[in-house]
């Protein structure tokens, strides 16, 4: 099988509208799939931060074919995990295969803006995740209405009416093996930014695996996506410097063993992108979800980078690495 490359429209760098021009040139050039984020405030160096589901559902109206996918929602807090699934299960009754939703534990800007308390920890969102999941998969598959009182969420008689025909995928977010093989249990893929090639190997996957088989599960044909950011700079004038190499705002136990390189990587030539989507296969994903993050996280004084440059180089490296 062939690794799919999808490209983010990365919402903390583009208005909404040039989000959507984005998605549009990107289906042209030939990705598999596109991916929104879904933040309230934006990473830093964000100049904007336009609502995702928004941004989702127009970009598909405009295109034709490329599946949607978000990275990723946090149903846990910001969000009722309900709204959520009502949410996709009508874009994806509008546009039949074409929806995916990526979910994970979130990070603390984005939900606690929002949220009278204390950021719970890694293990309680974990759990909080592991029963919106639940509820989510009950609401796409139950015809009746459903009742449901969790630890942290309640469900007095909600059935979703309007719902497509197939269950929308689920990505589930996992830097440490307790998420993947939550990811395996509840959800249908796999999403990380880990590339320490020997922990994904070792840790991470086998969770994941392990995860799937106790649901019942094949794990071969669910999906494995890698997810990591790029500055295109072809005159070289970006440094190392000049990028905010950290994960965002993530933390957790696994951070340390997860990472063996940049999460940011400078390209100068279309060869350093064919490089690294070629490790990247090697370390087992089958599917990469790549950021251009130069309008978002260069920082310092810089010449001016041709803004339409990091995209448009796709078209000399996708014939080279299907």
């Amino acid at each position: 099988m062939r690794i799919k490359i999808g490209y983010f429209a990365v919402t903390d760098a583009m208005t909404p509208a040039g989000c959507l021009r984005q998605s549009i040139e990107a289906e042209k050039i030939g990705f598999d799939s596109l991916w929104v984020e879904d933040h309230l405030i934006a990473m830093p160096g964000g100049k904007e931060c336009s609502f995702a589901w928004t941004v989702m559902s127009s970009a598909l109206q405009a295109t034709k074919k490329v599946p949607f996918i978000t990275g990723v929602t946090a149903p846990i807090m910001r969000y009722h995990p309900a709204i959520v699934a009502q949410a996709f299960a009508t874009m994806a009754a509008m546009y039949p295969g074409r929806v995916g939703l990526g979910v994970g534990t979130g990070e603390s800007p984005n939900e606690m803006a929002v949220y009278d308390g204390e950021w719970p920890s890694n293990n309680a969102r974990l759990e909080m995740l592991e029963e919106a999941l639940t509820v989510m998969n009950r609401l796409w598959t139950s015809d009746a209405p459903i009742s449901h009182a969790g630890k942290y969420y309640t469900l007095k008689n909600a059935v979703l009416l309007t719902r497509p025909k197939e269950k929308v995928p689920m990505y589930v977010s996992a830097i440490g093996p307790r998420a993947a093989d939550l990811a395996g249990r509840l959800g249908d893929h796999l999403i990380t930014l880990a590339n320490n090639p020997q922990y994904i190997r070792d840790e991470l996957v086998p969770a994941f695996e392990a995860g799937a088989r106790a649901s019942g599960r094949d794990p071969k044909p669910m999906e494995r996506v890698g997810h990591f950011a790029y500055v295109y700079d072809p005159e070289q004038v970006v440094t190392l410097e000049n990028l905010q190499q950290d994960a965002g705002t993530i933390q957790g136990g696994a951070m340390a063993k997860a990472f063996s390189s940049e999460f940011i990587s400078i390209f100068h030539t279309p060869e350093d992108f064919i490089r690294k989507i070629e490790a990247m296969e090697r370390m087992g994903y089958t599917h990469l979800a790549i950021a251009d993050q130069r309008m978002g996280i260069v920082k310092g004084t810089l010449p001016s980078l041709d803004e339409a440059a990091g995209l448009r180089i796709w078209k000399d490296v996708l014939p080279h690495v299907r």
